[in-house]
């Protein structure tokens, strides 16, 4: 007989203090991108400003990010309550049918990935988190309550399993009263100040405490808060989030000071409402059940199946011995996931909750996961185009929190880091001018629209703006983008796939990278290039109008620019006023095609570090050069000189 095992208090939670209205914040805001809003935020009188929730990438990530780390202290320190961020995917069974980030649908498969990433948040930042924020909850009962009682087991499981935390389940929609004490807090609005004055549909019962019901409002005009503030008491919100900020994410920013001053004075504060789940009376009796087996091994994952068990309340899963799920008695499955790729000898015990009942001897089963080959987590990277839609395909052997592709263009992008060179002992990055970002159900395309200074990531501007829709699908491990380049100026051979989240960041480059040793400025340490050329390459767009001279240069192995017989030496672009830049090969009787100037155009600002005019020295002693010329063919492809 070991451990006891808990279950929700129905009571309204903990009423000592008081339960006057407060502010919850989803402050999904990046530490780094503005410190100043969370200093405000962590600064504000706690018994108004009592939740934050804390977001790193869709949940806790693998490792402690050290930016988000830092403010979830602090912010702890100062007496808030931070709850870390877990997406529950609806449980799989909405219209959208989400899935796992192992990429299944199956309820078990969500239970087992919601309790572990619970688990992580608490053993990556101990001492900060005090609980967790359910995201994307189902707001349906289900046949026989099964849905409002996985959360329930859910939320015993996480109280029991970290004392005192507080939990909060975001359907963000009215919910039935099957619900009402599955979580400490249900929130049951998020939309805008328009909607929540106009259209609000309540739910059909009313809060022992309201504390139980949390309202997000956005959109809301510093002039209408003490009026949303007020309607949210009248509809027993005790938590409130009221911002001006709007979609397409209205938790990207905090409030300016004076907005967060006006919300505070609204509200009369008080302490979080965290209810202390009671014992069941059971224990987790071993050697029951007698039949588990490992039925799937991933790369990082591992099912396991079992009989169901007469009278069982619920089962208790093991690996090596720790205690890593449990599963309502509903469900005899679960994936034990975030495993290293590569493991052997990993042992997994089912364990039975039972009322009574002596422990018999453990039956244990012994499991592996695959290992990676020396081509990583992102293989068979793949493209084709059929008209003006370009198919990308990857395999995507390890689950991460995002896979996305980004697609090069003429114009500065945002820099993906690509590590040192080993030849050249410079850095390199990949500037992305295009995005694709999303799931099976929507699948975002964006251009960059944010700036650069070259030299770093630090420097860069996460900003995109959306060009429409780039549909996404997932087929086992095989990931398909179909990318609409009409119109566009994508570079279809310069790409990355890049994952990121639940395990190592990875990058797969197609195309070219550009190297920056020297913090933006030239480097001449390379004696086959030199960054010299006219006064005027410091002209205003000349780094544009190369960039577009050389992507308008005709891209084919045959020798077509030449230095005799009236060829053409390469190509130009400017203003319009026969000034601009050439990107051309130089030297006596020299012959070059397309495809090679483009190259060695490249390799003048990835290997040269040449950020304007420069020259690659080539091995047959001719010259491409990048140069402001005063006389071309404009657009065309004319005459240089």
């Amino acid at each position: 007989m070991q451990d006891l095992v808990a279950t929700p208090d129905t009571g309204s939670g903990d009423n000592e203090g008081s339960s006057g209205q407060q502010i919850a914040v989803a402050s999904y805001t990046n530490p780094l991108g503005d410190p100043a809003a969370w200093s405000r935020l962590i600064s504000y009188d706690t018994n108004k400003v009592s939740v934050l929730v804390a977001n790193v990438l869709n949940g806790p990530d693998y490792i402690v990010d050290s930016s988000w780390a830092s403010v979830i202290q602090q912010a702890a320190a100062s007496g808030k309550t931070v709850i870390g961020y877990v997406r529950t995917g609806y449980l799989g069974v909405s219209q959208q049918r989400f899935k796992t980030r192992l990429g299944s649908s199956n309820l078990a498969d969500w239970a087992s990935q919601i309790e572990q990433d619970v688990d992580k948040w608490f053993e990556l930042y101990p001492g900060g988190i005090s609980g967790i924020f359910f995201d994307e909850g189902w707001p349906e009962c289900g046949p026989n309550n099964i849905y409002s009682d996985l959360y329930a087991h859910i939320n015993a499981y996480t109280k029991r399993k970290h004392p005192g935390a507080y939990t909060v389940l975001n359907p963000g929609s009215p919910m039935a009263q099957c619900f009402e004490d599955t979580m400490d807090t249900l929130l049951t609005f998020e939309s805008s100040y328009e909607t929540y004055t106009t259209s609000f549909v309540p739910n059909d019962w009313t809060p022992k405490d309201d504390r139980k019901i949390w309202h997000i409002i956005y959109r809301v005009p510093q002039d209408k808060i003490e009026e949303v503030a007020t309607l949210a008491r009248s509809r027993h919100a005790g938590y409130v989030e009221i911002t001006d900020d709007d979609n397409p994410n209205p938790y990207d920013n905090v409030p300016s000071d004076a907005y967060m001053q006006a919300v505070m004075a609204t509200v009369q504060g008080g302490n979080v409402g965290i209810a202390v789940p009671k014992e069941l009376g059971g224990s987790y009796v071993a050697g029951l059940p007698g039949d588990t087996t490992i039925t799937a091994s991933d790369y990082t994952s591992v099912t396991i199946v079992w009989s169901p068990v007469a009278n069982a309340l619920g089962y208790a899963v093991y690996q090596n011995s720790q205690l890593v799920l449990e599963m309502p008695a509903t469900l005899t499955r679960a994936t034990i996931g975030m495993l290293q790729p590569g493991s052997a000898g990993l042992i997994f015990e089912v364990r039975t909750v039972l009322s009574s009942g002596a422990s018999g001897t453990s039956r244990t089963v012994s499991g592996t996961t695959k290992k990676l080959d020396s081509g990583g987590s992102i293989t068979n990277v793949k493209y084709t185009r059929s008209g003006d839609t370009v198919i990308y395909t990857a395999d995507v052997l390890v689950p991460y929190a995002f896979v996305r592709l980004f697609i090069v263009g003429p114009a500065v992008g945002w820099p993906i880091d690509a590590g040192i060179n080993a030849d050249t002992g410079m850095g390199q990055w990949k500037l992305a001018n295009y995005l694709v970002e999303g799931n099976d159900f929507y699948s975002g395309f964006y251009k960059y629209s944010g700036s650069w200074i070259e030299a770093g990531t630090s420097n860069a501007d996460w900003t995109w703006t959306p060009q429409g829709t780039a549909p996404q699908t997932q087929s086992g491990y095989t990931y398909t983008w179909n990318v609409p380049i009409g119109g566009t100026d994508a570079v279809l051979d310069d790409y990355a796939i890049q994952g990121q989240g639940y395990a190592s960041i990875s990058n797969v480059f197609g195309g070219s990278l550009r190297s920056y040793k020297c913090d933006g400025d030239p480097c001449d340490d390379n004696p086959d290039y030199d960054c010299k050329g006219s006064t005027l390459c410091w002209t205003p767009n000349l780094l544009k109008w190369c960039d577009l001279a050389v992507n308008n240069l005709s891209r084919t192995d045959a020798l077509s620019y030449a230095t005799f017989g009236g060829q053409k030496t390469g190509n130009c672009w400017g203003d319009g006023a026969s000034s601009g830049c050439g990107v051309f090969i130089q030297g006596s009787n020299c012959q070059i095609s397309g495809n090679d100037i483009w190259h060695d155009y490249q390799n003048i600002r990835d290997l040269g570090g040449c950020k304007r005019c420069g020259s690659y020295y080539r091995e047959d002693g001719c010259r491409v050069a990048i140069d402001f010329v005063s006389t071309c063919d404009l657009n065309t492809g004319g005459t240089l000189f």
